[in-house]
Formats: structure tokens, C-alpha cells, sequence
């Protein structure tokens, strides 16, 4: 969403959080937080949050010689939702996990606890007031094995990984070379779960930077280079690809 105030909420009242610039990623460095956010109802939400619905930004501009008055409207998409179209949205889409009123309002006070979600503003419209939410951050970065992410969570996602890899790439690999990667990308990565909240705790709060995760994973693998074992998996790595 830009900094412009889409036409469905014009006239919000922003809350001292919604006067906030978004954070570009939230690093969690707890396993009982990023444990918490896991929840079903949750991660639905702030997928939701994250997508976003369709709305329109409407821009009038005034002739300085005629005073003729223009309006020019553009597409956007929203990230800032309320109850009622959280809700909507998980119903109507296949994308997600069908979710309830009382489900939504139920979980975003933990998520607001968990400072994942905070409130962005209020609409007012006569006696009606809509409470409108919004991500405290467009990313959220665990740094820890958890129930979720798990080793057999990492397998499945460096196998689809590699090969989205052998479609873009001219390499020859048997399925022995593909089991042999994809359990030695495994490896790397438990490996590095021993470094990845230290590097998350050296990033600054007020980060805004839209790179900053690539900064953070460019971090993490320059620490991991003073490791003998993870220069020797990715020694492997590399013989099977290119030998």
C-alpha cells in the first residue's frame, strides 16, 4: 500500500503505531514467540494482512488558469483490514483457511500482545466505528527450530527448491545427487540455526530498509564461513553440482 490513503478509508484516524512507517521485518529470537505465532488462526491472518484487498486511491487536481477541477483514479492494494473483511476474505478465497468473527477477535489481541499486528486507525461514519488492523511488519523472520519449521519442514522446502533450480539451470543430477543435495542443504541449514539469533539480535528495531533480510542472510552466511563443517557440506554441495 502507498503512503496515499486508499478511498474506503478516507478520513481514518490514525492511532500512534498507524502514523508509524511499517517495519520491513520483525525477527523472532524466542521460541515461545515464534512458537505463538504459529497458531492456524494466526499465520491465516497475517496472510490475509499480507495480501491484502483491492481498493482504489482517488488524486483531484485544480487548474491554476481554469480552476477545472480533475480527479484521476488508480488501483492499490490494501493491507490495512478490518474484522468484518479479514473474515470475508478467508471465506471467499480457496487460498485460505476459513476463519470466524469471534476466531479473528479472539486471536489479534494475542496478536497485538505479540506485537505481530497493532491497530492502524479508526474509521467513523455517524454512530458506526470500524477499527481498521494492520502487520507491524511486511516480514517476519524466525531464527529457530520450531514445530512448524522443523527438519522435515526444511527437507521438503530444499527439495521443491532444487527443483525449481534443475528447471532453470542445464544441470545433470541423478535421484541419488538430488537426495545427497537436498539432505546436505538440510544439514546447512540446521547448522546455521546454532548462529541465526545472534545475527537477528544485531539488527537495529527501527530498520525500514526493504533489504534488510537479505542483509541479515548475507550476515548469517559470512558468520557461518568460520565453521570447518559448514565449509566442508558446502564443499559437497559444490562437487555434486559441477563435478
Amino acid at each position: 500500500m502507498t503512503g496515499e490513503t486508499p478511498d474506503t478509508i478516507v478520513g481514518i484516524k490514525l492511532s500512534a503505531d498507524g502514523k508509524k512507517q511499517q517495519k520491513q521485518a520483525v525477527f523472532f529470537t524466542e521460541l515461545e514467540e515464534a512458537t505463538a505465532i504459529e497458531h492456524p488462526v494466526r499465520l491465516t491472518i497475517l496472510q490475509i494482512l499480507s495480501k491484502g484487498i483491492p481498493d482504489s486511491v482517488t488524486t483531484k487536481v485544480v487548474d491554476p488558469v481554469t480552476y477545472v477541477s480533475t480527479a484521476t483514479t488508480k488501483p492499490v492494494q490494501r493491507s490495512v483490514l478490518s474484522v468484518n473483511e479479514i473474515v470475508k476474505v478467508s471465506q471467499d478465497s480457496d487460498e485460505f483457511t476459513d476463519l470466524t468473527r469471534n476466531q479473528v477477535n479472539h486471536h489479534l489481541p494475542i496478536m497485538m500482545k505479540l506485537k505481530i499486528v497493532h491497530k492502524y486507525g479508526i474509521v467513523i461514519n455517524g454512530k458506526r466505528k470500524t477499527q481498521y488492523y494492520r502487520r507491524t511488519a511486511k516480514q517476519y523472520v524466525v531464527t529457530m527450530a520450531t514445530p512448524y519449521y522443523d527438519e522435515k519442514w526444511l527437507e521438503r522446502r530444499e527439495s521443491e527448491r532444487m527443483e525449481r533450480t534443475l528447471r532453470a539451470f542445464d544441470l545433470e543430477l541423478s535421484d541419488k545427487d538430488k537426495a545427497d543435495l537436498a539432505y546436505l542443504l538440510t544439514k546447512s541449514e540446521l547448522l546455521k540455526d546454532k548462529w541465526r539469533a545472534k545475527i537477528a539480535n544485531l539488527a537495529r528495531g527501527d530498520v525500514t530498509d526493504p533489504n534488510i533480510t537479505d542483509m541479515y542472510h548475507w550476515l548469517l552466511d559470512a558468520y557461518a564461513m568460520g565453521s570447518q563443517e559448514y565449509l566442508d557440506i558446502h564443499q559437497k554441495i559444490r562437487d555434486i553440482l559441477f563435478r
